[in-house]
């Protein structure tokens, strides 16, 4: 860890946290679909910016250039495991029910290639593992044990998808609204300290983001072969 201050990490930690809940409510509601990925890069830069004024370094973030290949083979080991996860999910009937997507089954060609190749990996799984696996987690280990660190940093992840949770369940009783809130918290809550732990043991972000990726990615295209094989 870059000997800092460690009232400037307070303060980034201060300013990510209001940036992540003006930004959730903002990317979520708000934002036309066509200014995600670079607006969420955008944020992600600012942030980078901020956490270097704070005095993180490059090793810090996750962004040191000689752990990528750690990162790369470490990411990609794990993008396998999860991919042969979602293909014996899609290979059993009964369990493609949990690929239903209302959004993947309105979506045009062009739009599931989009979603699959840049909004996910870009502007989703970068954008997220930017915010809390290098800034968010970088300040954290800086200020407190890895232990609470990666604790922290998993629960802020979990709190991120109150939103998309709400979202997903919208047209459902609000029992079955809260129901699907705190299930969803709780599964990125888990994930949230499965990525911190592929950060902290690459050294590198390289690893969760392709972690993440293929989570997310893999399971929408699982639910376009859904689709296809339904039909």
């Amino acid at each position: 860890m870059t000997s800092t201050s460690p009232t400037r990490l307070r303060q980034l930690i201060a300013v990510v946290a209001i940036v992540a809940v003006a930004w959730n409510l903002i990317g979520n509601l708000v934002l036309p679909g066509v200014w995600y990925v670079p607006a969420n890069m955008a944020v992600a830069g600012g942030l980078l910016v901020f956490a270097r004024w704070a005095g993180l370094g490059w090793d810090d973030l996750g962004l040191e250039w000689r752990w990528v290949g750690r990162g790369l083979v470490i990411g990609m080991g794990v993008a396998l495991l999860i991919a042969a996860v979602i293909a014996i999910g899609v290979a059993i009937p009964s369990f493609r029910t949990f690929f239903d997507s209302d959004d993947v089954a309105t979506a045009t060609s062009g739009e599931r290639w989009y979603t699959a190749l840049v909004r996910i990996p870009v502007g989703t799984a970068v954008f997220e593992e930017v915010l809390f696996r290098s800034v968010l987690l970088g300040a954290l280990l800086g200020l407190t044990s890895v232990k609470r660190a990666v604790v922290i940093s998993a629960a802020a992840f979990g709190l991120w998808h109150v939103v998309p949770g709400w979202e997903a369940g919208q047209g459902n009783a609000a029992w079955e609204v809260a129901g699907l809130i705190v299930i969803t918290v709780m599964i990125t809550t888990v994930a949230g300290v499965g990525f911190a732990l592929l950060r902290m043991w690459s050294n590198s972000i390289v690893a969760p983001i392709l972690a993440h990726i293929a989570t997310n990615s893999f399971a929408y295209v699982g639910a376009v072969v859904v689709l296809d094989l339904v039909d």
